[in-house]
């Protein structure tokens, strides 16, 4: 039986509560995503601050992150995130990443961390995509402090999201108001995250007013692992 979603003005049951920012990333760093990503960023910025400061090439580096990760973010969730289970040749195609969101959303303020089993071998195969495409040292720490630096900012804004902490600017007021859409009024629209407004480029921000409220926001149409009623394919 589907679960109908409360009003996102007023999700139930309660967020994790904090107490001010200092307490958030407390519990933040306890998360053993917070800490990976937290001494991923660290040991980067000691790394690269060894090679010399930075240049035109390294600021072209930054800055093309900075343009394509609100666009990544956005396809993975759509495409990757939200991907119904699949049978191919006798195979059930399920990756973790994907079950664990099916989680997040049937339990929205908890679950809120990229798995572990997605992390740990991430952080090799990104830095060799990083030397391959640059084929130098110093750009490619770069590169890898940059992407891991805004994966960092991810995990923290996406948490500080599910948790009780009311922000102050309008940019982070937008930024939550728009996440607890997605998550308790329909799943296939604001599908952004650190860049809410990306979903202005791809129109997956109407007005909520003219949204029905999804019957399958907390299961994402995936009701039980069976996959009978998932054809591949579909």
């Amino acid at each position: 039986m589907s679960r109908r979603a409360p009003d996102p003005d007023h999700p139930a049951p309660r967020p994790v509560q904090v107490d001010g920012l200092c307490d958030a990333a407390r519990t933040f760093l306890s998360q053993p995503s917070g800490r990976l990503l937290g001494a991923q960023a660290a040991v980067l910025a000691a790394i690269r601050a060894t090679q010399g400061r930075p240049d035109r090439v390294d600021t072209a580096i930054v800055a093309g992150v900075v343009l394509w990760w609100p666009l990544q973010e956005w396809l993975a969730h759509r495409f990757i995130l939200h991907a119904p289970p699949r049978r191919v040749l006798g195979r059930t195609i399920d990756p973790e990443v994907a079950r664990m969101h099916r989680a997040h959303h049937a339990d929205p303020w908890h679950n809120t961390g990229l798995p572990m089993s997605f992390l740990v071998p991430a952080v090799p195969v990104h830095a060799a995509v990083w030397v391959a495409l640059t084929r130098n040292r110093r750009r490619a720490l770069t590169g890898m402090l940059a992407f891991g630096t805004t994966t960092l900012a991810y995990e923290w804004t996406h948490f500080l999201t599910h948790t009780s902490h009311r922000p102050k600017r309008s940019y982070f007021r937008t930024l939550q108001r728009r996440h607890r859409l997605h998550h308790f009024k329909d799943e296939h629209h604001w599908l952004g995250f650190t860049v809410p407004y990306v979903d202005d480029l791809f129109r997956t921000a109407p007005d909520p007013s003219t949204i029905a409220t999804s019957p399958t926001v907390r299961t994402l149409g995936v009701e039980d692992e069976s996959l009978e009623a998932v054809p591949a394919g579909a």
